[in-house]
């Protein structure tokens, strides 16, 4: 059961087991939320660019090159907001909030798909080189990695939150940052391969697609931990001032269950 509190109150003493401790919507999911959904963003806009670093090494007389999506450097923090919000307050709030960052991005996409459809000012577009051909374009790449970005974040999301729910359950609580570097190591393995399989599957080879698979996965998952402090000290932090620790024990792990709950109580309605 979802309800909405207000944290002002003081939370009622735990008498119950933790499998049936009630979910609450406080301020504190509500700023995580919106923090999830901003870095969500954020990704898959800077998930247009494919960057390249040249390192001081050589292979094979070759010069060692990295390739790699811009959106590397802020995808640590949406999963780590997602992170705790499974940790914290459970699998259903945070299924909520995932599709709610994918549908903030479907609302993205669908305002940049009707900016380009309207014409450019011929002034500006001699100013800026920004034409209506450049424009298309660029929506056509935005959107292409649009696709990849919410596949891979559709998979590795919500792995990453089935993991974390289970887990905690399986574990009893206990040795959070193991189940953390877990669930976000899966989740960065199965993000990764979604995402360079959507985005570059017509324009790189396997071979450079497995290297830059690689590489992402290495870096994701050190990224991650790197700033695993973060996450497990602001888990602690919530689940004292919210007077929550939720555990997922006959939560079904159904990513479609929220949708399919709302269209249910939607036709109860008409």
């Amino acid at each position: 059961m979802i309800a909405m509190t207000d944290t002002a109150s003081t939370p009622p003493a735990c008498t119950t087991p933790p499998s049936r401790q009630t979910t609450r919507i406080t301020p504190a999911v509500i700023v995580l939320a919106i923090a999830f959904v901003s870095f969500l963003l954020i990704s898959n806009a800077l998930g247009a660019r494919v960057c390249e670093v040249t390192l001081p090494w050589s292979i094979r007389d070759e010069p060692f090159r990295l390739t790699f999506s811009a959106a590397l450097i802020s995808f640590p923090f949406a999963y780590l907001f997602s992170s705790v919000l499974t940790e914290v307050y459970g699998y259903r709030i945070s299924r909520i909030v995932i599709w709610s960052g994918l549908s903030a991005n479907l609302v993205m996409v669908g305002f940049l798909w009707l900016m380009s459809c309207l014409p450019t000012d011929a002034a500006w577009a001699a100013l800026t080189g920004f034409t209506d051909e450049v424009q298309r374009h660029w929506f056509g790449a935005i959107a292409h990695m649009f696709l990849a970005s919410v596949s891979a974040c559709l998979v590795g999301e919500f792995a990453n939150a089935a993991t974390l729910a289970r887990m905690k359950v399986a574990m009893h609580g206990r040795l959070a940052s193991v189940r953390l570097m877990m669930g976000n190591a899966l989740a960065a393995m199965l993000d990764t391969v979604v995402f360079v399989a959507v985005a570059f599957a017509y324009v790189l080879d396997i071979d450079a697609m497995a290297r830059m698979a690689g590489l992402e996965f290495v870096f994701k998952c050190a990224l991650q931990w790197l700033v695993l402090p973060l996450t497990v000290g602001l888990a602690r932090l919530l689940k004292r001032a919210d007077g929550i620790d939720h555990y997922d024990v006959e939560t079904s792990l159904n990513p479609f269950g929220f949708p399919m709950s709302m269209l249910r109580q939607l036709a109860i309605g008409r």
